[in-house]
C-alpha cells in the first residue's frame, strides 16, 4: 500500500499496530506474536477466509482495515487569524494509548511541551507554560506539527512582559530591552508592537492593555485625609 501501514480501523475505532492485535485478541481472533504488524494482521485474515486486500469484500466491525500515512489527518481548532489547517497524522483511539500513527509515538507532556516551546523560541517560563497550553488547545500537541508563527500567534494572546531586541552601541551584539525606542518596534517574543500588548496590574491583577490608562488611588501610611471646606 502506498505510504505504509501507519494503523487500522477498526470497530469505529483508528487503532495503532499494537493497540489493533490486542483489540483482535479480545474478540478471540489469534494474531501471531514476534511478526511484523502487517504480516500478523494478514495472516489472521487469511486463517479466517477473509481477502484483506479487498477492503470492500468486509466491513472494519469484523477485521481490520489498513490505514495509510496519506490517510491519516487532524483538522485543527480555527487560529487566531482565522485559518483553519490540518496535520497529516491521528491519534490513536486504543484505552489510554493517544499514540499518533504516523509518528508512532504520544505527544508530549505538557511538561515536556513547556520545556520545548521556552527552550526552542527563547520565551520566559511562565509565558511558555500559557503558550503551550495553547498549542494543545489547538491540536499542536507535538513539536513536530509546531512552527514558529504558531508560537507568536499564541504568546500574543496572553499577558507577558514586553522586551524589544537593540543592538549595543559598538555594534557587535543585541540586547533586550524593556520599551521601544521607535515606532513598530515588535516585542521579542510575540511579534507584535507594545500598543498591542497585554499587562497584568501587579495592583488589582486584570489585564489592561498597553495603551488604556490604568490607575489607582492607594493610600500612603502616614497620609492625611481633608474635608473639603464648605
Amino acid at each position: 500500500m502506498i505510504g505504509g501501514v501507519v494503523g487500522y480501523t477498526y470497530q469505529a475505532e483508528n487503532l495503532c499496530p499494537s493497540c489493533t492485535k490486542k483489540a483482535l485478541r479480545a474478540n478471540g481472533i489469534k494474531v501471531q506474536n514476534g511478526k511484523p504488524h502487517e504480516d500478523a494482521i494478514r495472516r489472521a485474515a487469511q486463517n479466517l477466509k477473509i481477502d484483506f486486500d479487498d477492503e470492500r469484500s468486509y466491513d472494519s466491525d469484523d477485521f481490520p482495515k489498513a490505514v495509510t500515512e496519506q490517510q491519516c489527518e487532524t483538522k485543527l481548532t480555527e487560529l487566531p487569524d482565522g485559518e483553519t489547517g490540518s496535520i497529516s497524522d491521528e491519534r490513536c483511539t486504543g484505552d489510554n494509548c493517544g499514540k499518533r500513527l504516523v509518528l508512532g509515538e504520544k505527544s508530549p507532556t505538557h511538561t515536556a511541551l513547556t520545556r520545548y516551546v521556552r527552550d526552542s523560541y527563547e520565551l520566559p517560563h511562565t509565558l511558555a507554560r500559557t503558550v503551550a497550553q495553547t498549542l494543545r488547545e489547538w491540536g499542536l500537541s507535538h513539536p513536530e506539527f509546531i512552527d514558529e508563527d504558531n508560537v507568536r500567534q499564541a504568546a500574543a494572546l496572553h499577558p507577558h512582559g514586553y522586551d524589544t531586541v537593540r543592538l549595543t552601541p559598538n555594534g557587535r551584539s543585541t540586547v533586550l530591552m524593556p520599551t521601544p525606542a521607535y515606532d513598530g518596534d515588535w516585542c521579542f517574543y510575540c511579534q507584535q508592537p507594545w500598543e498591542k500588548h497585554l499587562f497584568t496590574c501587579s495592583t488589582c491583577g486584570i489585564d489592561v492593555p498597553a495603551d488604556v490608562p490604568h490607575t489607582h488611588q492607594v493610600p500612603v501610611t502616614g497620609q492625611q485625609k481633608f474635608r473639603p471646606m464648605a
